[in-house]
């Protein structure tokens, strides 16, 4: 009995950690490390773990792909824990808690794709799994960033950022494609695990070996061909992006305010003295309602306004709210094109939930302090196109604030107006010294991949740079330095297939999972309708 009971447990901790072992790899790859960006091509391998037991009940499934996500996200997302404890003031065990309870939501996206892939393997070939289980995988990712306003942190595809040529499959397929083809080569090698240990080595190879070789070579070719296929450059500007590096616990401080437009005025006519013809500022970089400044920094504020050359700044905007006509904040960038007064107004579209507003106030109002502002700032409704004249033309930006950079369709609403430059202004300050930075930055650039238009990225303590739409990184910063760079940009955008036709890949998986589930359904057994294992 007792030997029984040991075998038991050695078993069930192995179904346990190999998974656990697995996930965790996987997000470590999420990390700032050098070890984690070379070795980036392992993210496929990590997935073994979860087809050393494909077979087994669905249960079982659900519980093995709860684990492996939740490994994933603890290991990708403890940046939150630094932030909570150093910014957000809360101590060490709820934050722990906290990162553990995201990380758990999150996993229940991986539980219900493996549950899926599990499920619809009784019923195909072996080999068309690894397609299912990459459909299933970019649905999962989806309706992450869909579902409660979505969070679409990490996606695997993000992975592949810097990795040319397979990033060029960006401009056709988005980053949804990129996971999508990530994970079907995980699901080739996951079939050919189970057949080699089977015994069955040359359907391993025949089956699985060579038609994942087939597909990597494709994808290398198709990215290569895509960052390449460009058509001759266009006119340039020289782009000036401020890095004003200003402490989180002093930007809010009306004491520190005049110090703080003054730091960026320096650096603004450092940038004039290399011949900017456009000057960006990060998000908040003036903390101050726009149409309502404190006393005495009229002066100051004219100097931006005069400014002999456009202007892009985050700022703060306040308006009239709800029945009994509460003001509220928002979040907006402002472009001044040197005539004195402002261009255009931009209001952020999608908020950061329990950064620019609590969701569900009933229930987690007491996380409020956290927010650093008094009340839930307003989204903005629309897009907004900037347009100043930058020498014999008219030069077009797309403006984003932070977080929304994240959003794949939301950026590509704003790239079908044609815009010259994408525009991301963000302040990255409360991550700290994290990870966060990092993947924040490797995934809003890989917006310029997918709609084939130049990237420009400024954040108040980094990281500052721009994305050319052939995967070229120009003039990177380093985090916590006051610095601006000024660097010379070409407007050679091109319309890509991504940019026509969106989340191509979403749609399709949808439909077809929809399909292999009802097939599924209307061929199973009525009499047998109990839950079992394939052999």
């Amino acid at each position: 009995m007792a030997a029984v009971t040991y075998q038991t447990l050695f078993s069930l901790t192995g179904k346990l950690l190999l998974p656990l072992l697995g996930g965790t790899a996987l997000g470590f790859l999420f990390q700032h490390h050098a070890w984690a960006t070379f070795l980036w091509w392992l993210a496929p391998v990590c997935f073994l773990p979860l087809w050393n037991g494909i077979r087994t009940t669905l249960g079982k499934a659900f519980g093995s792909g709860f684990i492996f996500g939740f490994g994933t996200n603890v290991a990708g997302l403890f940046w939150l824990v630094h932030t909570m404890v150093h910014y957000g003031h809360v101590p060490w065990a709820l934050a722990i808690f906290g990162d553990f309870l995201l990380s758990a939501y999150m996993a229940l996206f991986v539980a219900i794709f493996w549950t899926g892939t599990v499920f619809l393997r009784r019923t195909l070939p072996s080999w068309g799994i690894p397609a299912v289980a990459a459909m299933l995988w970019v649905l999962a990712e989806g309706f992450r960033g869909i579902l409660f306003t979505g969070f679409p942190w990490n996606p695997l595809g993000s992975l592949l950022f810097g990795h040319p040529p397979f990033l060029g499959v960006a401009s056709l397929a988005g980053t949804t494609g990129m996971s999508f083809l990530m994970v079907l080569v995980a699901g080739f090698l996951g079939e050919g695990q189970v057949l080699f240990l089977e015994g069955n080595f040359s359907r391993a190879v025949t089956g699985c070996l060579l038609p994942m070789t087939l597909i990597v070579s494709l994808w290398s070719f198709l990215g290569g061909m895509e960052l390449r296929n460009f058509p001759e450059e266009g006119p340039s500007i020289r782009v000036a992006l401020v890095q004003g590096n200003i402490p989180q616990d002093r930007k809010w401080t009306r004491a520190f305010l005049s110090h703080t437009i003054d730091h960026y005025l320096d650096l603004s006519r450092q940038a004039l003295s290399e011949k900017a013809q456009v000057i960006l500022w990060p998000e908040t970089a003036l903390p101050v309602v726009l149409d309502d400044p404190p006393s005495g920094l009229g002066k100051k504020l004219r100097e931006i306004t005069d400014f002999p050359v456009p202007v892009v700044t985050g700022t703060l905007g306040l308006v009239r709210t709800g029945k009994k006509e509460r003001l509220a904040f928002t979040n907006e960038a402002a472009g001044f094109d040197g005539s004195g007064r402002p261009v255009l107004r931009y209001r952020k579209m999608h908020l950061v939930p329990f950064g620019e507003y609590i969701p569900l106030p009933w229930l987690f109002g007491w996380l409020r302090p956290m927010t650093g502002i008094t009340g839930d700032m307003v989204a903005g409704k629309k897009p907004v196109i900037f347009s100043f004249p930058v020498g014999t033309g008219i030069v077009r930006m797309a403006p984003f604030i932070c977080y929304e950079a994240l959003y794949p369709s939301l950026v590509r609403k704003m790239a079908l107006r044609r815009p010259d430059f994408l525009v991301v202004l963000s302040d990255d300050a409360w991550f700290g010294h994290s990870d966060a930075p990092y993947q924040l930055f490797r995934q809003s650039l890989l917006r310029s991949v997918e709609n084939g238009i130049p990237l420009l990225r400024v954040a108040n303590t980094g990281l500052s740079g721009v994305m050319e739409p052939n995967g070229t990184l120009l003039g990177k910063t380093s985090l916590f330095t006051r610095q601006e760079v000024t660097i010379t940009v070409r407007q050679n955008r091109r319309a890509t297939f991504y940019r026509l036709h969106g989340e191509w890949v979403f749609r399709l998986s949808l439909l077809f999972i929809l399909f292999l589930l009802a097939w599924s359904s209307l061929g199973r057994d009525p009499e047998n309708p109990k839950e079992r294992t394939v052999s």
